[in-house]
Order: structure tokens, then sequence, then C-alpha cells
């Protein structure tokens, strides 16, 4: 697997990376998604329902594959179960890269889930390691931005992909403004989300001369072995 994306509940990997896996793709590259938990304390729809939509977007991503862990939605904490569990999941994928949540999200699931990715990143790669699987450490593991800014170390220019993130997102239908509904509201809920999520990315496009982008952050240091390259104009 070229990426392995793990989402704490089912619609954080789209929100926040939709549109970098759908440049893989469509780059030949294969990519998958890990999904945490189910999703089952949303205030709104259900966890049968979200099931059902997290397939429709997996599909409009065109992963090879995703699979839920099936840990407790609101109720993620460090353990050994979790570790083990990813460190699994990384030697079933055998991904090049990893994208997990940023560990200083507010959302205690985003934050558990990022720091114990980033903790079974290395260890799975021990020989004696007592998990399934033969052993095998990424090369990279990348943290994207959900609602917590940070410096990022690199943003992925997704403009062209931008309508396929929106059609990707908007399989959520449960989860998003919808005037007849007479679920609570929340904050996802609200009619100015999208247009101010939008924003978010107009923001990180800007910054580096594009109409859209998705920030990332390493704790590692990047190798670029031609840094012209990054800035040539390409017909």
């Amino acid at each position: 697997m070229d990426i392995l994306a793990f989402g704490a509940h089912p619609d954080d990997v789209e929100l926040t990376s939709a549109g970098f896996l759908l440049a893989s793709v469509a780059r030949g590259r294969r990519v998958a998604v890990v999904d945490a938990t189910r999703g089952e304390m949303g205030t709104r729809g259900t966890a049968d329902l979200r099931a059902r939509e997290a397939e429709e977007a997996a599909r409009r991503m065109g992963l090879v594959a995703r699979e839920g862990l099936g840990f407790p939605d609101g109720r993620l904490v460090p353990s050994l179960e979790l570790r083990d569990a990813l460190i699994a999941a990384l030697r079933r994928w055998r991904p090049t890269l990893v994208l997990a949540p940023h560990v200083e999200e507010p959302h205690p699931d985003h934050a558990v889930l990022g720091r114990a990715v980033l903790e079974a990143a290395y260890p799975a790669g021990f020989h004696r390691y007592p998990v399934e699987g033969s052993p095998h450490r990424p090369r990279a593991v990348f943290h994207y931005l959900s609602r917590r800014a940070f410096q990022p170390s690199l943003i992925v220019d997704i403009s062209p992909w931008w309508e396929a993130k929106l059609e990707v997102v908007r399989c959520y239908r449960s989860q998003f403004h919808d005037a007849a509904s007479r679920e609570p509201a929340t904050g996802i809920s609200s009619e100015d989300f999208l247009p101010r999520w939008e924003g978010t990315h107009r923001h990180w496009g800007g910054l580096i001369g594009a109409r859209y982008g998705e920030a990332y952050h390493s704790m590692d240091h990047l190798p670029v072995p031609d840094p012209v390259a990054l800035f040539e104009v390409r017909p």
C-alpha cells in the first residue's frame, strides 16, 4: 500500500485528506483507510447509516480497502490494545506513507489516535514484537489538520480534485445541514460549516499560490532530492 490513512471516525479522513488521496489514486497509487471507531456516539444519524456513507465515500475515492477497528467512539484511550491493533494494521497493509490526526486536536479521540499511530509506526518494524504479521515500518507519518491550526511541513495542492473532494464529503449526508432534520444541531451540521471548511482549504492553497490546499505536519525532516523540481513550470 502506498498510503494508509487512519481516522478516529468515518468522515475524518474525507474532511481532512480526501484531496490528497484522490490525487494519489489518480496517479496510480494504492490507498486504504482504517477507521478506529464506527462513530456510534455521533449526535446525528446512526452507526449503520454512517457505515453505508463511508462505503460510498470509499468507492468515490477509489480506495483499495477500508476497514474498522471497532474501538468505542468517544472513549479512545492510550492502551496496548490500541497500539497492537494499529501495528497489526500497519503490518497487514504495509504502507509507505501513513496519515493520522494531529496529536494536539481538541477532540480526544483524534489526539489519542494521532499519538497512538505515531507510537505504533516504529515498533511495527520490530521482528519480535508479538503482533500478527511480518515486521513493517512506514517511511513517514504525516498528521493532517482538522480543527487545531499548526505550522505545516507541507501543503498539497488539491485544486484539480476539489470538486471531487466535495462529492466525497457530501456522502456523509447525515452529518451536514438539513433544514428538514429534527435531530439536534451540531457544529458540523450548521449551515455555514461547509463554507467555513472551504475557506480553510482556500487559506492553505493561497499560501502556495493555489486555489485549494491540504496542510500536513511531519515530526521528521523531509528529504527533497531536487528542490528546483518543486518549482519547475510544466506544460
